[in-house]
């Protein structure tokens, strides 16, 4: 028995392709450790996140391209996070710089726990493919329509459960409390 067919018909071979892997910046403004805090304030009090994780729009191949089953299935995705940059970070005194690098390193594991729950989203979605048999175009269509939401629905309880990051020490101390001595 061919790893296709099973005594239930025949079982779909699942891929993902990633279309894009990006990581880009934004330049945050500002000389000093108090326009940079300014800067992120603003954007907190505008409600807008200091990093970004956005996933392309999903698409679906299959073969064969007419008729049933489907044999095949190729999930299409990508994504880019983008990260702040601050060109001065190098010039703070020492306190003041750990403060930007913890709050960096807290944001990149945040931004990649987006990235792996899209990764774990196309995987269940690859796993309801393969628990099919004689998956129609129908069925295929039918199951795909649910991934979108299910991937925001994941993507927003992680940002509801951490406060965006908050929780997870996505913040920067006040000015005066990274004054060196």
């Amino acid at each position: 028995m061919s790893a296709k067919e099973n005594r239930n018909g025949v079982t779909p071979k699942f891929s993902i392709k990633w279309s894009k892997t990006d990581n880009k910046t934004a330049a945050v403004p500002g000389n000093t450790y108090e326009d940079m805090f300014k800067f992120f304030e603003k954007k907190n009090t505008a409600k807008q996140e200091w990093a970004l994780f956005q996933h392309e729009r999903p698409a679906l191949s299959f073969k064969p391209a007419k008729g049933d089953p489907i044999t095949e299935v190729t999930l299409t995705v990508g994504y880019t996070i983008t990260m702040p940059a601050w060109s001065k970070a190098g010039s703070l005194g020492k306190k003041a710089k750990d403060a930007w690098d913890k709050m960096m390193a807290a944001l990149q594991k945040h931004e990649d726990q987006h990235r792996q729950i899209l990764e774990d989203q196309a995987k269940s979605f690859g796993t309801q493919i393969t628990s099919q048999t004689d998956l129609s175009q129908k069925n295929l269509a039918d199951l795909f329509k649910d991934f979108p939401g299910d991937v925001k629905k994941a993507q927003d309880a992680y940002d509801s459960k951490t406060a965006h990051g908050k929780n997870e020490g996505v913040f920067l101390p006040a000015p005066d409390a990274v004054q060196d001595p």
